[in-house]
């Protein structure tokens, strides 16, 4: 399934490079991207890394976020869109130790996108993305007892079905510039269940499972478009 999205991102990607650089009838994008992403720790709940109020925790994770556009008729298109995201927390979550975590999450979607056209600079846009998210998680704790101090790193990560809907305005700079003003996404990832290993307060591995839901994400991303 992974191989198959990829592909499929892949394919949409080229066709829509393709026919802007034939046809000019397309347009490519690159720029800022933020991610509020949920399921994030931050400094304002110094619990753990990972605990069942997990998903009640929001951060945002900055990146790039790339996009290409091919437009078969002239305010209808196929977007193939990228975009990377990253957010390293150093901060220590509870008096017994220390935790340190490196979040990274990779958006590969494509789908229709409707731009209206019109005689001034501005040009809005709505479009209708699916595809895939890479999330990956790495982890170092440190955690300090009577026993001595225990160390514990480990990586965990899951590719899972994405969507993003949304839309932006574009202003017109000249015949061959645009300055994205703005975009905004609904971003959510259907995460499915995985397991994680971690470390508990006596130094022993705990075993921990994280549920799968609806990762509830925003995406906000600014830029040029050529």
């Amino acid at each position: 399934m992974k191989r198959f999205v990829f592909a499929f991102f892949c394919v949409a990607v080229l066709s829509s490079v393709g026919i802007a650089q034939s046809d000019k009838k397309g347009d490519f994008f690159i720029g800022y991207s933020n991610l509020q992403a949920e399921g994030i720790p931050n400094r304002d709940n110094p619990s753990s890394v990972f605990d069942k109020n997990f998903f009640d925790r929001r951060a945002g994770l900055h990146g790039v976020n790339v996009s290409a556009t091919g437009y078969f008729f002239k305010y209808f298109g196929i977007t193939g869109d990228f975009s990377f995201h990253r957010d390293k927390n150093t901060d220590d979550f509870g008096s017994s130790g220390s935790d340190r975590l490196d979040t990274q999450v990779y958006y590969f979607m494509v789908g229709p996108k409707l731009k209206f056209r019109n005689p001034s600079r501005l040009e809005p846009y709505v479009h209708a993305l699916a595809g895939g998210a890479h999330t990956r998680f790495k982890v170092n704790s440190t955690v300090n007892t009577s026993g001595g101090t225990f160390n514990n790193s480990f990586t965990t990560s899951a590719t899972d079905f994405a969507v993003a809907v949304g839309g932006g305005l574009d202003v017109r700079l000249s015949d061959n510039f645009s300055l994205r003003l703005i975009q905004v996404d609904y971003a959510p990832i259907f995460l499915k269940d995985r397991s994680i290993q971690t470390l508990g307060g006596s130094g022993a591995i705990v075993p921990f499972t994280l549920e799968g839901q609806r990762q509830d994400n925003i995406r906000i991303s600014v830029g040029l478009v050529f």
